[in-house]
């Protein structure tokens, strides 16, 4: 099988940049919440002053979905190559964990169907660097129980010595929607007409 690539460069977001839920007046108490536009149940920590919504077991932060740049059309044993890149400036970090997603992006958070983990270290960067200069990748198998609508991805990076930030809290979280074409689970007919009739 072919192996298929979609690469994602990690862009600067807030928790609530543009285009997250807002609720109508900022609460002043943890808990639960309803977007009033949306309906999706929302978790406000007035302490990291922050909406999240649940995905994985863990919190959160909203906003960091986006929609995807391209589609990629995947099958039952093809294999999917997801990477991350990002400008990093700073001291060398070991260990870091980069966690990598494909599932579904919905109402009520993302559904994770397939995860996976890596281990990377970062070297130490004193000049901020013009591109993107870490990467990470990981390839997925798309498995024979692969539903049409695992078509989101997102991924996140957390931990590492010393740590950029705990897998529920990290700050470094980019997802895209609609980024798969899920393909050859299900019989696909189109344009079934009679295309033509005459004496013989």
């Amino acid at each position: 099988m072919a192996l298929k690539k979609l690469e994602l460069e990690l862009k600067p977001f807030t928790a609530q940049g543009e285009g997250a839920p807002t609720l109508a007046e900022d609460p002043t108490l943890p808990g639960w919440y309803v977007d009033p536009v949306t309906g999706q149940r929302v978790f406000f920590d007035p302490v990291a002053g922050k909406f999240f919504t649940a995905a994985g077991g863990v919190y959160i932060p909203l906003g960091y979905m986006n929609p995807a740049p391209k589609q990629v059309a995947v099958a039952p044993g093809d294999r999917l190559m997801v990477s991350i890149s990002f400008k990093y400036t700073g001291p060398a970090i070991s260990g870091v964990t980069g966690y990598y997603c494909i599932g579904t992006n919905g109402m009520f958070g993302f559904d994770e169907k397939l995860v996976q983990q890596t281990t990377f270290s970062i070297p130490q960067v004193t000049t901020p660097p013009s591109y993107p200069n870490v990467t990470n990748s990981y390839i997925f198998t798309i498995p024979s129980n692969v539903d049409t609508n695992w078509d989101d991805i997102y991924v996140k990076i957390f931990g590492g010595t010393p740590s950029i930030g705990g897998q529920a809290t990290t700050n470094y979280l980019f997802g895209y929607e609609n980024a798969l074409l899920v393909a050859g689970i299900q019989p696909t007919i189109s344009e079934f007409k009679i295309s033509d009739f005459a004496k013989v």
